[in-house]
């Protein structure tokens, strides 16, 4: 079979396209999984203590991929439709990951953290109307 020159660019857009998303999407999904040590030298008065945290951006990511469902939160669209019919917050996303042992229980106190999380959880829902 022979394939006429638009048939052939066709081709490459797609195949371009199809790499350029795969690649764009292996550099992006890191980052959901990302977590930051810090050193909380001010509660325990030395360095042998650590505590973990996840920037705003990255919990939500991590409750959108569906890594709190066993605490609740609901996964992908279902988060998003969830969050926008008020049936979670982003007190609830925080609380969840405090259960799930992948923030500490000091962040639930924490509101520029929490309104941090309702803004990226806002953008999410902007992008999934939008889209």
């Amino acid at each position: 079979m022979f394939f006429t020159p638009t048939h052939k660019f066709m081709m490459k857009s797609i195949i371009f396209g199809s790499l350029s998303l795969f690649l764009i999407s292996t550099a992006i999904a890191p980052a959901y999984g990302r977590e930051k040590t810090v050193i909380n030298v001010a509660a325990s008065g030395n360095i042998s203590r650590l505590t973990t945290s996840i920037e705003p951006f990255n919990l939500v990511g991590l409750a959108y991929q569906g890594q709190l469902k066993n605490q609740g939160i609901p996964a992908y669209g279902s988060l998003v439709q969830a969050y926008l019919t008020r049936q979670i917050s982003a007190k609830d996303v925080v609380r969840s990951a405090v259960l799930a042992n992948k923030l500490p229980s000091q962040v639930l106190n924490d509101q520029e953290y929490i309104n941090a999380v309702k803004d990226t959880l806002d953008g999410f829902a902007r992008n999934n109307i939008i889209n």
